[in-house]
C-alpha cells in the first residue's frame, strides 16, 4: 500500500469511519451530534395555537379566538349548515372509523369433460 491510502485509513479511523467505510458505534460517554437536531423555525400549528389562545379583541366579554370560532360553527350548525353541524359532531365526538370489508367473489369454474371418438 502507498502513503497516500495509509494517511486516508488514519482520518477515517478519527472521524468514526470503519475499515470499510461504515460508520462504527458510538463509545461509551462519546456524544457525536452535541448540539442535535435544529428547531423548526416556523410551524403552522404552533402559530395558529397561539392566535387561537389569544383573547379576541372583538369580544367584550373576553373570550378566546377560538371559543368566538366554535360558537359560531354551533349557530350555523343550529342553523342548518351542513358542513358546520359535521365539523362540530366531528370535534365533539370524533371522527367515525370507517370499515372497510373485503369481499371474497368466488367464480364459478365449469369444466366439461371431452370425450374422446372411438
Amino acid at each position: 500500500m502507498d502513503k497516500a491510502s495509509n494517511k486516508n485509513k488514519q482520518s477515517n479511523k478519527e472521524k468514526g469511519v470503519g475499515v470499510n467505510g461504515n460508520l462504527r458505534p458510538a463509545k461509551k460517554g462519546e456524544v457525536r451530534n452535541p448540539t442535535g437536531r435544529p428547531k423548526k423555525e416556523v410551524c403552522i400549528p404552533d402559530i395558529l395555537s397561539r392566535i387561537l389562545n389569544e383573547q379576541s379583541i372583538y369580544s367584550a366579554d373576553k373570550k378566546t379566538n377560538l371559543e368566538i370560532i366554535c360558537e359560531k360553527a354551533v349557530e350555523l350548525a343550529q342553523g342548518g349548515d351542513k358542513d358546520a353541524r359535521n365539523w362540530v359532531a366531528d370535534r365533539f365526538e370524533g371522527k367515525a372509523i370507517e370499515r372497510v370489508m373485503k369481499q371474497k367473489v368466488y367464480d364459478e369454474i365449469v369444466i366439461n369433460p371431452v370425450k374422446k371418438d372411438e
